[in-house]
């Protein structure tokens, strides 16, 4: 028997295999650990576009001319620019009214549905990451927002519109994306005025919820789901606009609860709730906005635990690009927002189209131009347009009325009278040949037409509110006169001033807004609060549009399936050698006579001009 060695004395050999044989199993694991994370600080870039209302191109179909200052061809360069500026760490987003808004959309939508939506293609080419729905994508049905839905490469979003049956989500309430290793939730919301402003047969089996409340709801889920950051892509905008300097970016960073510094909007109920949103919800970093179609390039709003939420519009027609900048740190195993900017990239003449989204989307831009280039009929002298036809009982709003009452009484429905607004300052119709784009030009939005029962009280009412389009007229001070604008009051919409026709009625500017209408006559008797009238107006007004609610009250006796636009033409292509003096009929004044005081000398005296 081998005597025992004592340990000291023992051979290594044995061990040593034993330790090698240790690491060759515990040590040398068969899945690798992961690299380290990078918890380095980083920026990431949203980007966003907003109320493009199908503006590919930099061209103002309605007026057949070149227009630098839009079309989404030129965002597209703007984009890839900011995108090679930050290039890993990157969003681009759209909120909303996109697929209608030109001839190209109508053209794409009613015409020729077949193609895929050149909006598509030019947004699939750009790379958009998601999309908040607006309230014109349900202007053509969910058929036509169902096909360019399927044709888009990325979602489109909109958590508050549910199922009328069961309230189920109807679309993609939000995207939970992974940029640079930084989870991005995007929220989508949608004004709820939709249901205001459509026809149901657009919109059958939805309902559209509060945004607000909506909002409460799954923001916290979005947090709970691992969002380091949340972005709120609404089609809704602030509810007011800085006193008479909208345009002064710093105005925008005023405080939004002195009320001497902001002006109300005159909204709908819920109507623009994003500054709401941005203030009484925890946990949102920043508001992507549209809808009011405003250049906002910077808003800080506080929300109850006293940090900032940034606020951003890119105004309309692809004008604008947003940049919002959000410095990203690692802190406490998660990735936080430690600084936030943002600003807009301004189309102009210097910003080229870019070549491949040009390239993709020409056929459908030239096909638009035949389009609206087809002759309709003649007239026999120009229909003027702009403030020169609002300020006086004109020829264009009468030929607008017209065609109301008269597409009315061919569809069963004859009414008592009719009201419209001109509502841009470039349509008008010219002396000789029309086209469909001249048609378009007067008016340019999808509006169908409704007749309505209401009674006196009501008229009057919204007589009333019509003449606060109008600032009041001091004649010892009166404004500008090479500067028709300065007679109405600055955020009050030109297509929210009405024209009647069929009533005599008239208004004194000297007095407060509320008590201007100096007289109000239907067929030579003044008119009672209890009598009734058929009138004819357009879906907007009729759904309280512009603050107009007092026309809810009314009854809907009939809506049309075609639009007004379409009326129009059709009124032109029937009635060759339209006369403006045939056309226009007196039946309202204005006191004092700012036709006479901003035009006369330059145009020359029209048929209801005051003597």
């Amino acid at each position: 028997m081998s005597p025992r060695l004592p340990a000291s004395s023992r051979p290594l050999l044995p061990l040593l295999g034993a330790c090698a044989l240790l690491q060759l199993t515990a040590c040398d694991d068969p899945e690798p650990r992961p690299p380290p994370v990078d918890t380095s600080p980083r920026t990431v870039r949203l980007m966003q576009t907003s109320d493009l209302h199908t503006n590919l191109f930099p061209w103002d179909y309605f007026t057949g001319k070149a227009d630098p200052q839009r079309g989404l061809s030129k965002v597209a360069t703007l984009v890839k620019q900011a995108r090679a500026e930050n290039p890993d760490c990157n969003l681009l987003i759209d909120t909303g009214d996109t697929i209608q808004g030109t001839p190209l959309g109508t053209y794409y939508a009613l015409v020729d549905n077949a193609p895929q939506h050149p909006m598509a293609v030019a947004m699939n080419e750009l790379r958009y990451d998601a999309m908040a729905l607006g309230n014109h994508e349900f202007n053509y049905g969910l058929g036509v927002l169902s096909k360019f839905k399927g044709e888009a490469s990325f979602p489109l979003l909109g958590a508050n519109i549910r199922q009328s049956d069961g309230g189920g989500e109807a679309f993609t309430p939000y995207l939970l994306k992974d940029v640079c290793g930084v989870k991005v939730g995007i929220l989508g919301l949608v004004t709820p005025g939709v249901t205001t402003w459509e026809r149901p047969e657009n919109i059958p089996g939805l309902r559209f919820d509060d945004p607000l409340e909506t909002a409460r709801v799954y923001v916290p889920r979005m947090r709970q789901e691992g969002a380091d950051v949340v972005v709120v892509a609404i089609h809704s905008g602030p509810d007011k606009q800085p006193t008479g300097s909208a345009s002064n970016p710093a105005s925008w960073l005023n405080d939004y609860a002195d009320p001497a510094k902001w002006a109300d909007r005159g909204n709908l109920p819920g109507e623009n709730q994003a500054v709401q949103i941005a203030q009484q919800i925890e946990g949102i970093d920043v508001l992507l906005t549209g809808h009011t179609h405003q250049p906002i390039p910077k808003m800080l709003l506080k929300n109850g635990q006293g940090q900032d939420v940034l606020l951003i519009q890119p105004n309309r027609w692809g004008s604008h690009l947003g940049l919002v900048d959000l410095s990203i740190v690692h802190a406490d195993g998660r990735w936080k927002v430690e600084g936030k900017d943002s600003r807009l990239l301004e189309v102009n003449a210097g910003v080229e189209q870019d070549a491949r989204v040009t390239q993709l989307t020409q056929v459908h831009h030239d096909t638009t131009l035949n389009y609206v280039s087809a002759k309709l009929g003649t007239t026999r002298a120009a229909f003027t347009g702009g403030y020169a036809a609002r300020y006086v009982d004109s020829a264009l709003a009468d030929l607008i009325n017209t065609v109301q009452e008269e597409a009315a009484e061919e569809n069963g429905h004859p009414v008592d009278f009719s009201l419209a607004a001109l509502f841009t300052d470039e349509g008008m119709l010219p002396a000789g040949d029309i086209t469909l784009r001249d048609a378009y030009s007067i008016y340019i939005y999808d509006n169908t037409l409704y007749v309505m029962e209401i009674n006196g009280s009501i008229l009057r009412r919204a007589l009333e509110l019509n003449a606060g389009y109008f600032a009041q007229w001091n004649p010892s001070a009166p404004p500008d006169a090479s500067r028709p604008e300065s007679a109405k009051v600055g955020n009050v919409q030109n297509y929210n001033w009405d024209l009647y026709s069929r009533i005599e009625y008239g208004y004194d500017l000297t007095k407060p807004v509320g008590s201007r209408l100096t007289h109000l006559r239907y067929k030579g008797l003044d008119v009672r609060d209890d009598q009734s009238f058929r009138i004819a107006i357009n879906n907007y007004r009729a759904s309280g549009g512009g603050g107009y609610a007092m026309f809810k009250e009314g009854t809907v006796l009939w809506t049309s399936a075609d639009g007004v636009r379409d009326y129009v033409a059709r009124y032109i292509q029937g009635h060759p050698h339209l006369d403006p003096t045939d056309v226009n009929t007196c039946n309202f004044s204005l006191t004092p006579d700012l036709y006479g005081y901003y035009f006369q000398a330059s145009l020359g005296p029209v048929k209801c001009s005051a003597p």
